[in-house]
């Protein structure tokens, strides 16, 4: 135990050494930036990054306030019709409640669930892909408010098309669930919802005590929009310089003549650095984005265009890397397997349509 302890204390502290080593490496690049570039385009800069950081602080703040005070009471009561639709145990709409917290507790419960024959695989695996739509989501939310802040329009438009790609695949599932025949389900376990035994560990203090106060619920809101802003200020920014010195540079100029010219259209160098970006974040993306939308006229259609392909490009790291591992170490790896795969790679092909479909678009643009 004590050994295992020395290690844990040891992985964090290089953990806070490499973010102090980013930290003064992004610093440095600021500084070198704004010595390169002329007066009048770094105080650009600085209006453009005050502006994206207000955007940012202003939305997250909203956002959370809306979380704390109106959201986990809405999603919860719209999991009792789609566990009635679908036939599912009760038991199982405790785990989607769970999966708003915690997806490795709400998998950790559909499998021991299994294991005691409470039951079946077939619900088991529904149920899974049901947490895993509902654990998104709730992630999402998280970083959807400061996304929108940055990008605006677009940003409800990638959100909306990423969710509701999810939540086809979901509703299939849940069709396939209702109308399989009765000898092929198991009724057992329900108990009602509540009973699911959901670990108090999952769910935040304002969901296990009652709702906060007002001032405990700005006093939150506050909390994560400066958890917000400090990664946006130490991540995203120097990233949007970076971008911008990029520019300045021409190396944009540079990938335009280099480009075959029946793709430059599609994928132009702008395209690419925000498709970068997106392997910090989803927000360091929408950073470099908003940069490249006010200073360097790219349209909203490139932009998703952007987001959608960097998502398709990372998905075999995300899959390989986090979640494969996960879902095949908690339900048995047939299982795991299944679950994860359909919800991914329904999730890409999805992904891959809308890519399709915005460089169809960009075509007709073209004339």
């Amino acid at each position: 135990m004590a050994h295992s302890h020395r290690s844990r204390r040891a992985k964090s502290g290089l953990r806070l050494w490499l973010w102090r080593g980013w930290c003064l490496l992004a610093l440095l690049l600021i500084v070198a930036v704004l010595f390169y570039l002329p007066a009048a385009t770094n105080f650009k800069l600085f209006k453009g990054a005050l502006r994206l950081l207000l955007l940012v602080g202003i939305a997250t703040f909203i956002g959370t306030v809306f979380e704390i005070r109106n959201w986990v009471g809405l999603i919860t009561a719209l999991f009792k019709p789609l566990i009635n639709f679908a036939r599912l145990p009760p038991v199982v709409g405790g785990t989607m409640i769970t999966a708003l917290f915690s997806n490795f507790a709400a998998s950790g419960m559909l499998a021991g669930l299994f294991d005691e024959g409470r039951i079946t695989r077939f619900e088991m695996r529904v149920g899974a892909l049901c947490n895993s739509y509902v654990a998104y989501l709730s992630h999402s939310f998280r970083i959807m408010y400061p996304v929108i802040g940055a990008l605006g329009l677009v940003g409800v438009y990638y959100f909306g098309m990423m969710f509701g790609a999810g939540l086809v695949i979901v509703l299939v599932a849940v069709v396939v669930c209702r109308f399989r025949p009765p000898a092929a389900r198991s009724f057992g376990g329900a108990g009602p919802v509540a009973a699911a035994g959901r670990p108090d560990s999952a769910a935040p203090d304002y969901e296990k005590n009652g709702p906060l106060s007002w001032p405990q619920t700005f006093a939150k809101a506050w909390s994560r929009s400066r958890e917000i802003l400090l990664r946006v200020f130490w991540i995203t920014v120097p990233l949007y310089v970076g971008a911008r010195f990029l520019n300045e540079i021409g190396v944009f100029q540079m990938w335009r003549e280099f480009m075959p010219q029946v793709a430059a259209p599609f994928f132009p160098p702008e395209v690419l650095a925000i498709m970068m970006a997106q392997f910090g974040g989803l927000v360091s993306a929408a950073g470099v984005a908003f940069e490249l939308h006010n200073h360097a006229g790219l349209s909203f259609a490139h932009i998703l265009l952007a987001l959608f392909a960097g998502n398709l490009v990372s998905f075999p790291i995300r899959l390989i890397r986090r979640n494969l591992p996960t879902a095949m170490g908690i339900f048995q790896p047939r299982d795991g397997f299944f679950i994860v795969m359909v919800m991914q790679l329904g999730r890409m092909l999805f992904v891959a349509l809308y890519i399709t479909v915005l460089i169809a678009w960009l075509y007709l643009q073209q004339g």
